[in-house]
């Protein structure tokens, strides 16, 4: 992506659940426990409330890239040119798991060539540099549409694409690049696309070489767009049983149940011991925990933290706790360009004024009840990594009401704890409200949650109980999570929407924030523009030295883009002691059922 990280949406808890089906027992020893490995069985896996896939192709427009559809669903059907994480602690490519067996640079870094490995599609045809070309050619042409989109980064530093032969593309750039960040996360953005089978601009139509064309590409674009967003044909249309995954969907419901076989053509390493993986929708995580105090219906499920107390009787049915830690951060994500209060929330005071009235500490003790970390800035703390600069490790605006009403008060606020706070000094010189904002303004801000998540609502509201403190007024609104998705999106100029939390963002690779905070980036919903703040991302961009993420990372802990909030893990899975191969989970959030077996 042209930024040290792919980034997605994520649900504000975790999801996760698994079946037991009968099994065939094979004469085959585990090696990590002396158990007997049960070839077959079929696994399901819990997904979040109102978290269910709703988009299959792997071309992923904003509006559609989220955990639920992507790592947890599209990449057990496609996967891109890079794998990331092998467990939770890694930040760093598998290469055993990469589409390509070499990546070399020449002419001072501005030529890449891809030697690709011998993959194969389900219907026999090989993965060659065509498809490469072809997903690449999708992402150029429609661009703005592409959730991973920042400008000047891929496809516009791509200034020619050859392919030697079916196996080698190479790709001509207009400058020198860092070859780490490119190779780790500009090729991770790659996913390669049947070429063969979906270079096509209607159901009937033939296969052609539309995608070389602008006109033809948005043409391909539109009709695979639509395609992908018929949920009742996901597992029927032929357009998407055509995958290099390990798997392949055998049955989708409406509600969101996805039911995926073994991809007998995967050219992967790791070959699935396990007959079937499905993943089950729940509307709260009131009825998953039921579905976990059944003993029976559920192999790997989640654990909200105020069910805890129920650790000891879901031991006695079989279920082991380990939680999921991900390379990611949560926040509350603010519109600048909002035409009521986004004059307000670009007040650096302000910002500042409301992160002194979130308690963290307590946040993680009270509602997370120990697990998780604060988040103080772009970088997640956990897992383990050398990016985070000392500065992220302390808090520079701790929990303090007066701190905050001092703020507000300073800055020409009226200040009425328990009410709402009045500008009295209207005007951009010092000690009055800023430009833009008139006399008798309201910090009055409504905040759009996604539903389904008790932990999150307990958090929202303690935030919203202590800024009224500080005469700070939060309206919450509920919507599900897709929904809060879609809505919270950037826009040309302006958005109805005030405050946003959906969860959190999770980082592909290294972590830096070109999709997420440059001005025209995709995801970078909020429409925040900083000119220091771009050249922070930038040098990034093409420099290995820890010290440049130090001084983006420092810059925007202070400046405060979000509303920086405390990350719990993904969630606290429960895996059934018969189940392994699950843990340790992946730092990217992805998943990996053709690792899983059943023991006796």
């Amino acid at each position: 992506m042209g930024r040290f990280g792919i980034v997605r949406k994520m649900a504000a808890v975790g999801m996760a659940t698994g079946l037991l089906t009968a099994g065939v027992v094979v004469a085959t020893t585990s090696a990590s426990s002396g158990a007997t490995k049960v070839e077959g069985g079929t696994v399901t896996f819990a997904e979040p409330p109102g978290g269910q896939p709703t988009y299959i192709f792997p071309f992923d427009p904003t509006t559609s890239a989220s955990v639920d559809n992507v790592n947890q669903f599209q990449f057990l059907m496609w996967r891109p040119l890079n794998w990331f994480g092998t467990n939770e602690t890694a930040v760093k490519v598998d290469t055993s798991l990469t589409l390509y067996s070499s990546v070399t640079y020449s002419d001072n870094s501005t030529v890449v060539t891809i030697k690709l490995k011998p993959y194969m599609w389900s219907d026999s045809q090989p993965v060659t540099s065509r498809d490469v070309e072809f997903a690449f050619n999708l992402y150029k042409y429609n661009k703005v549409l592409w959730s991973q989109y920042s400008p000047g980064d891929l496809p516009d530093n791509v200034s020619s694409v050859a392919l030697p032969d079916p196996r080698t593309i190479v790709f001509t750039l207009t400058h020198t690049v860092s070859q780490t960040w490119f190779t780790d996360n500009e090729l991770g953005l790659i996913t390669p696309m049947p070429q063969h089978a979906w270079d096509k601009t209607s159901a009937t139509g033939a296969i052609g070489d539309y995608d070389t064309t602008s006109a033809g590409a948005v043409k391909v674009f539109n009709f695979l767009n639509a395609q992908a967003m018929d949920l009742t044909k996901f597992a029927t249309n032929p357009l998407w049983q055509v995958v290099d995954g390990p798997w392949k969907l055998s049955a989708e419901t409406t509600t969101g149940e996805a039911t995926f076989v073994p991809n007998p053509s995967y050219s992967g390493p790791v070959k699935a011991t396990i007959s079937k993986f499905i993943e089950l929708p729940f509307t709260s995580n009131k009825a998953e925990v039921n579905a976990l105090r059944s003993g029976t219906s559920i192999d790997i499920g989640y654990l909200p933290t105020s069910d805890l107390g129920q650790k000891s009787a879901l031991a006695d049915e079989g279920y082991r706790l380990v939680p999921w830690e991900n390379l990611g951060v949560n926040y509350a994500i603010y519109n600048l360009t909002n035409p009521k209060v986004g004059k307000i929330l670009s007040q650096l005071y302000v910002r500042q004024a409301i992160q002194h009235t979130e308690n963290q500490p307590e946040i993680i003790q009270d509602i997370f009840k120990g697990y998780g970390f604060p988040t103080y800035g772009p970088i997640p703390l956990k897992p383990k990594n050398n990016l985070v600069s000392p500065l992220e490790r302390t808090n520079p605006y701790p929990f303090s009401v007066s701190d905050a009403t001092s703020l507000l008060s300073s800055h020409g606020w009226k200040i009425k704890p328990g009410g709402t706070d009045v500008c009295q000094k209207p005007g951009s010189g010092s000690g009055d409200c800023g430009q833009g904002i008139a006399k008798g303004a309201q910090l009055n801000f409504q905040l759009l949650y996604a539903s389904g998540n008790q932990d999150l609502v307990r958090e929202i509201e303690t935030i919203q109980s202590a800024a009224r403190q500080a005469g700070i007024k939060i309206t919450l609104k509920a919507q599900p999570f897709n929904d809060v998705v879609s809505t919270v999106d950037p826009c040309p100029t302006a958005c109805n929407w005030q405050i946003g939390v959906y969860g959190g963002i999770i980082y592909g690779t290294v972590p830096t924030g070109g999709a997420l905070f440059l001005p025209g980036a995709t995801l970078n919903a909020g429409n925040y523009s900083d000119p220091v703040n771009t050249a922070n991302v930038n040098a990034t961009l093409n420099s290995n030295n820890p010290s440049a993420f130090f001084k983006y990372e420092n810059y925007l802990a202070k400046q405060l883009p979000w509303l920086w909030m405390p990350t719990p893990p993904y969630q606290l899975t429960m895996i059934k002691s018969t189940l392994k191969g699950v843990d340790p989970q992946n730092g990217y959030l992805q998943l990996t059922p053709e690792n899983y077996y059943f023991t006796e």
